[in-house]
């Protein structure tokens, strides 16, 4: 058979001659060559995509399948950014086996298409999935042997199903496609690092070396000395616990122990092969532990946010960014249960916002007349905008035909004329109903609703104050309500901006989009730690700036508290009663705090507060968080706010502290004096923290 060396990668894909060839034997190309080294490098990289083209077509995939139309097979399916550690893995592989790479790449690309399929029905590649898979008509395995699907090979697989199965990483999979590229690109990383941990192999690039030259044990190669320490010492505490046991009977130790000691000895008599394979799952297990976790609290705190995380709608998912360490997370999570049942926020959030009104119909509360309240729709006949049905009245523009041929028969027949004008004065006339929609001052039902015209809530202007008074039960939930009111505002398309304020200029202003920014803002509001003082002008003046801008011009002010705030100047205040007046802007106060120590000034309260109604009367909107219902309900919200259990335990160990001090300087004194009893010793002082003094 002629040889012959392939000088130019691109042109092998004709190539003819059979890859083995071409690319293993030393004497294609001369040794005086100056070049030959190079072009054996050049055909041995590309005669893998050689074979791999020319390779025949599985059996059973007649037509159909985008891969035969390119001749690659299962290879051609196999997205780009897969494909480096797809290759590798292929060479390591046939190395281990001795056998071609073509075989060993087409079945990694046909396990890793496989465990792809799986995924993205929310499955991991278990026996019974493979099965799935096969009795599909169009699946690219169908009719294939199970036994020969199963990837990667024992016992790598069986770790990487229980774990997968355990950490739920398959339905986030399925729903994000960046996700799911992501768990296949590490899932090819860590069966290559298996494989060469197995054999023995470590790259270069992956050790370090010390000043000197030593070079350093790679993490496989730690991994693999700890778990052989590990099973060292488990035999070695089991013969001492067997001796032990024969010379001494012991108590029996508790199932806890037993189980630990069981599932040691266990791991003990485990393979080097499966210990390598628990290993690395363990590994990719905790490399995800906290994207999953992070992406289950997002999905459960605001629409979207998943999403946005899991790199839709915009987003990027990077599995080794920053933002999955945050303790934000764990701190939106706890607050949402808190408040995410509770029917007075429901309604306070509900009434939020100023609409005009008109809008499509939706199922809406209802309305009803009320002088007192704010601008809404009710029906009315006074807009006779369309015909809704029939109805009795006198009006004779809405006549029946029956009732106007009635009339007309009235002209000949004087009693039709007589019981026409009986029944127009009864209002009894069969007519056309029709009415429409008027704006009138209306007040809210939240327990009814009806399909009417409703217009979109305006947005919220939402004051935290953030000040060192808040510390506390008070910090905790100053911030659920915070993120309770962007929630809502969030699942009713309503816009939410909030000014965490403090002392003088002290205001951090933080709007909930569907951006990653907008996240870290937000996380960085829960994980704040209220300090400061508490100055009102800055936030009323950015509120007030805010309504300038047409998005935000109906939007209300909910202030979040403990009522300790400073009088604004009397320019703000002045330009707060103007909005109050030409915009109908209205100032929601919610008090949190223990209405039993008076903290807030009630003048300043109603300044902000208060509203003057049409009819002349003044409205002050102050709401007590204490005082709902579903607060005093559950025992979980009743905290101490100003700490008075601990206060009284710290008196107590004070006075305690105090008598012995007293003590102490008696028996001193008698002891100067000569007067020292036998029975008299020396009392030993309390430490700093009297509170654990006993």
């Amino acid at each position: 058979m002629q040889r012959t060396v392939l000088l130019n990668p691109a042109a092998q894909a004709g190539a003819a001659l059979p890859a083995a060839a071409s690319v293993r034997d030393p004497a294609v190309v001369p040794p005086q060559h100056p070049r030959a080294g190079r072009q054996r490098q050049h055909a041995r990289r590309a005669g893998l995509v050689t074979a791999a083209v020319a390779a025949p077509a599985a059996p059973g995939r007649e037509g159909g399948h985008t891969a035969l139309l390119h001749g690659l097979g299962e290879v051609g399916d196999v997205p780009a950014v897969h494909m480096p550690w797809l290759l590798r893995l292929a060479h390591i592989k046939s190395r281990i086996t001795g056998g071609d790479s073509t075989v060993a790449l087409q079945e990694s690309a046909r396990g890793l298409l496989m465990w792809k399929a799986a995924l993205e029905r929310g499955l991991v590649l278990d026996d019974r999935t493979i099965q799935q898979l096969i009795d599909e008509k169009d699946s690219f395995v169908a009719g294939r042997d199970a036994e020969a699907l199963r990837w990667p090979e024992e016992p790598l697989r069986a770790a990487m199903i229980r774990s997968f199965a355990t950490l739920g990483i398959a339905r986030f999979a399925q729903k994000y496609p960046a996700v799911l590229d992501a768990l296949l690109r590490t899932t090819l990383e860590m069966i290559c690092k298996y494989h060469k941990t197995v054999i023995g192999e470590v790259d270069a690039e992956e050790r370090e070396r010390d000043a000197s030259g030593q070079v350093y044990m790679t993490a496989a190669e730690l991994m693999a000395e700890e778990m052989r320490k590990r099973g060292e010492l488990a035999h070695s505490a089991n013969r001492a616990g067997a001796s032990a046991q024969q010379a001494q009977p012991e108590a029996p130790s508790p199932q806890s122990s037993e189980d630990e000691d069981e599932a040691e000895e266990g791991r003990a008599g485990w393979s080097f092969e499966r210990q390598t394979a628990e290993a690395l799952v363990s590994e990719l297990v905790q490399k995800w532990q906290k994207p999953i976790d992070t992406l289950s609290k997002a999905g459960r705190a605001f629409d979207g946010l998943e999403s946005l995380l899991g790199g839709a709608r915009g987003g990027a998912f990077d599995l080794n960014g920053g933002i999955w360490d945050r303790k934000g997370w764990a701190e939106m999570d706890k607050m949402r249960e808190k408040l995410e049942d509770l029917k007075e926020l429901r309604d306070l959030v509900r009434s939020l916002g100023r609409g005009g009104g008109w809008g499509p119909l939706r199922r809406a509360p209802v309305q009803h007349l009320e002088m007192r309240g704010r601008p809404g729709l009710l029906r009315t006949t006074l807009e006779a905008q369309e015909t809704r049905g029939l109805t009795r009245s006198d009006d004779l523009s809405r006549l029946l035909p029956s009732e106007a041929a009635l009339l007309a028969r009235g002209r000949t027949v004087r009693q039709a004329k007589l019981f026409f004008y009986a029944k127009m004065a009864e209002k009894g006339l069969a007519t056309y109903e029709r009415d429409g929609w008027g704006e009138f001052p209306t007040q809210i039902n939240p327990d009814r609703r009806e399909i009417r015209p409703t217009a979109d809530r305006g947005p919220i202007l939402l004051c935290v104050d953030t000040s060192g008074s808040m510390r506390g039960p008070r910090e905790v939930v100053a911030k659920a309500l915070a993120l309770e009111c962007m929630r809502a505002a969030k699942a009713q398309e309503r816009g939410c901006y909030v000014f965490a304020f403090a002392g003088p200029q002290e205001v951090r202003e933080l709007e909930l989009n569907m951006d990653l920014k907008s996240v870290n803002n937000l996380l960085e509001f829960l994980e704040k730690v209220f300090n400061g003082g508490s100055d009102f002008n800055a936030p009323v003046q950015k509120c007030l700036d805010r309504l300038t801008d047409a998005k935000w011009a109906n939007s209300d002010i909910l202030l979040v508290s403990d009522g300790e705030l400073r009088q604004p100047g009397p320019e703000i205040m002045r330009k707060l009663a103007g909005a109050k007046d030409k915009l109908g802007l209205r100032v929601h106060g919610l008090i949190v705090g223990s209405p039993e120590k008076k903290r807030a000034d009630p003048a300043v309260l109603r300044g902000l507060c208060s509203h003057t109604l049409p009819s002349g009367k003044n409205e002050v909107l102050i709401h007590e968080f204490e005082s709902w219902a579903g607060v005093q309900q559950d025992r979980s919200m009743q905290f101490d706010w100003d700490d008075a259990l601990g206060n009284a335990a710290r008196r107590e160990a004070g006075l305690r502290l105090e008598k012995m001090r007293q003590a102490e300087i008696k028996r001193l004194r008698s002891q100067q004096r000569g007067e020292k009893k036998a029975n008299v010793k020396a009392l030993r002082m309390p430490s700093k923290d009297a509170s654990t003094f006993e």
